[in-house]
C-alpha cells in the first residue's frame, strides 16, 4: 500500500513537472531546443545525485547539512591529487569516493557515537569541512594551478555525453535505480523505513539502528562525493567554494520529492524528479525574462507548499493511527466483557 501510494506521488510529481516543461516551451522557442535539453540533464543531474543522498538521513527523520561542503572538499582534493601530485585519475576517483565516505562517517560519529542533534552536528562539520578545503586549497598554496585544467583522459571521460545525454544523468538513472532496489527489496530498506517510522520500536524489535544510521550518512557522503566528481570533471577545475547552498537545493529537492521530514516515507525517484522540477523552473524562468531575484521566491512558494502537504499527510497518518488504535481498544474490550 505505501509502495503504491509513493508511486502515485512520484506519478504526479512528473506530471507536473511535464506540464512545466509544456508552458515553458510554449513561452519561450529556446526552451524547447535540444541545447537546453542538454544543458539541464547537465546542469541539475549532480544536484539531483545529491538530492538521493541526503534522502536517507531525511528517511531517518534527520538531516545533513555538510553535503555541499563535502563536495567542495572533494572537488579541492581532486584538484590537488591530479594537478599538484599527478596521481593517475582512476586512484584520485577512488580516494574523492573514499573522502567522501569518510566524511558522512564523521557526521555519523558526532551523531550516533556522541549523542549530538543531527542539525548541530552537520551545521558544525559543514563549517569544519568547508574550512578544510582552504586550508589545503591547490590554488593558494600553487596560484599557478589556478590557470591550469585537469587533463587526466579517464578523469575527465566522466563528464563524457551519449548523444544528448551526458554520463552525470545515466550515472543518476543507475543511482535511481540501485537504491530504489535497496529500500524496496532489501532487508537493509525495510530497516531504514522502520528506523524512521519509529526508532525505539525499531531499536526494540532488534534492529542495529545506529550502524543503519551510520550506513546512511556514508551514503549521503558518497552521493555528494560522486556528484564532486561529475562537477569538477565537467569544469576541468574547481574552486574553494563548489558546492555553497548546494545542501538547500538538494534538500529541497528532497522535500518536493515527497520524503517526508517526519522520517519514513519517500523514496528516491521522487528526489531526483524534484532537483530537474525546481531546475526546470530556473531555467525556464531566465528564459521568459523573470529577474533572478524572483526566481527563488517561486521555488521557495513550491518549497512551502510540498512541506505544507506533508503536514498535512501526516496529520492524516496520525488521526488513522489513533482511530486504529482506539477501534482496537473497543474491540478488546467488548471481547473482554463478553469473555
Amino acid at each position: 500500500m505505501m509502495q503504491r501510494k509513493q508511486l502515485i506521488g512520484n506519478l504526479s510529481l512528473l506530471l507536473i513537472l511535464a506540464l512545466v516543461v509544456i508552458l515553458f516551451a510554449l513561452l519561450s522557442p529556446n526552451f524547447r531546443t535540444l541545447n537546453n535539453l542538454r544543458s539541464i540533464l547537465s546542469s541539475y543531474s549532480h544536484i539531483a545525485i545529491m538530492a538521493i543522498g541526503v534522502a536517507f538521513p531525511i528517511l531517518l527523520g534527520e538531516i545533513d547539512l555538510s553535503i555541499g561542503a563535502i563536495m567542495g572538499l572533494v572537488g579541492m582534493v581532486m584538484f590537488n591529487t591530479l594537478l599538484i601530485h599527478h596521481l593517475p585519475g582512476p586512484l584520485a576517483i577512488v580516494i574523492g569516493l573514499g573522502i567522501g565516505i569518510l566524511c558522512g562517517l564523521v557526521n555519523a560519529f558526532l551523531i550516533v557515537k556522541l549523542k549530538l542533534q543531527p542539525f548541530i552536528a552537520t551545521l558544525a562539520t559543514l563549517v569544519g569541512y568547508r574550512g578544510i578545503t582552504y586550508g589545503i586549497s591547490g590554488r593558494q598554496l600553487f596560484p599557478e594551478t589556478t590557470v591550469q585544467a585537469i587533463t587526466d583522459p579517464i578523469y575527465t571521460a566522466i563528464d563524457g555525453k551519449i548523444g544528448i545525454v551526458p554520463y552525470a544523468f545515466i550515472y543518476l538513472i543507475l543511482l535511481v535505480a540501485l537504491t530504489t532496489l535497496l529500500l524496496s527489496r532489501t532487508k537493509w530498506g525495510i530497516n531504514i523505513y522502520a528506523v524512521g517510522g519509529n526508532e525505539t520500536a525499531a531499536r526494540l524489535s532488534g534492529i542495529n539502528v545506529d550502524r543503519i544510521r551510520m550506513f546512511a550518512y556514508a551514503f549521503s557522503g558518497f552521493c555528494s562525493a560522486l556528484a564532486a566528481l561529475v562537477l569538477t570533471a565537467r569544469m576541468r577545475s574547481t574552486q574553494e567554494s563548489l558546492g555553497l547552498s548546494f545542501e538547500l537545493s538538494a534538500i529541497a529537492a528532497a522535500i518536493i520529492g515527497g520524503v517526508s521530514l517526519r522520517g519514513g516515507i519517500g523514496n528516491t525517484i521522487g528526489p531526483a524528479i524534484g532537483a530537474f522540477l525546481t531546475g526546470t523552473l530556473y531555467t525556464g524562468l531566465t528564459m521568459i525574462g523573470v529577474t533572478t531575484y524572483a526566481q527563488p521566491v517561486v521555488v521557495g512558494v513550491v518549497l512551502v507548499v510540498a512541506v505544507a502537504y506533508d503536514k498535512l499527510l501526516a496529520t492524516r497518518r496520525s488521526r488513522a493511527r489513533t482511530r486504529t488504535v482506539q477501534r482496537i481498544e473497543t474491540d478488546a474490550t467488548k471481547g473482554l466483557q463478553h469473555g
